[in-house]
């Protein structure tokens, strides 16, 4: 039986759109490009910050909005973020079956431990996000140090994530992966990434 389950952040626990899509665009204001949308911003979520400011500003790498959007989105992460409906109670539900949860995110690591324990303790004590030591996904690192924690095996696992680099990870790591249909991507996009296993809503993650 698995035992053990890991959950990506944004698109799958927590709704976090709308302070991403303010926070991005306020970084493009300060150096003078356009703003953009939130269905733009979705699209450009799930490979960290500094892609996702390098794909909102066309490609182009600029440090100077890179750090405006993250001294932003630092002050403003909470304004508008909740988790999606039923994700409480159902880790509420996993938790009291006994299994093992952690969090596994390619948001910077401070915001992720901000939001994690805001939002999903005493249910999920363990969660990890991106450092200058912990590269973000697809590497495996911090799916391997959440088992590591957990003191779990990759048989005892799966990964719940709604984007490409969950998927990846996960099949690199030979862990199970269930891909979320109500994030930031669609399911013809996860399963062109190998997504084989999806779920249409927040309240069916209680009975994984």
């Amino acid at each position: 039986m698995k035992n053990t389950i890991l959950f990506d952040l944004d698109g799958t626990l927590l709704d976090t759109l709308t302070d991403l899509t303010r926070s991005v665009n306020y970084a493009l204001g300060r150096v003078g490009l356009p703003e953009r949308t939130d269905r733009e911003v979705a699209s450009f979520l799930g490979d960290g910050y500094v892609a996702l400011m390098r794909r909102a500003a066309n490609g182009a790498n600029s440090p100077d909005a890179l750090k405006y959007f993250t001294d932003y989105y630092a002050d403003h992460l909470e304004d508008n973020t909740l988790p999606y409906d039923g994700v409480i109670d159902s880790l509420k539900a996993l938790h009291g079956k006994g299994r093992k949860l952690a969090i596994v995110s390619n948001k910077g690591d401070a915001a992720v431990k901000v939001l994690c324990k805001k939002f999903f303790y005493p249910y999920v004590t363990e969660y990890f996000g991106v450092t200058e030591i912990m590269p973000k996904k697809p590497a495996p690192d911090m799916l391997f140090a959440a088992m590591r924690v957990l003191g779990s095996e990759a048989d005892d696992c799966v990964m719940v994530g709604d984007g490409e680099p969950d998927i990846a990870m996960a099949r690199g790591a030979g862990i199970d992966v269930v891909s979320v249909l109500w994030g930031f991507r669609t399911e013809e996009q996860l399963k062109k990434a190998g997504g084989t296993v999806f779920l249409s809503s927040p309240h069916e993650l209680g009975n994984l």
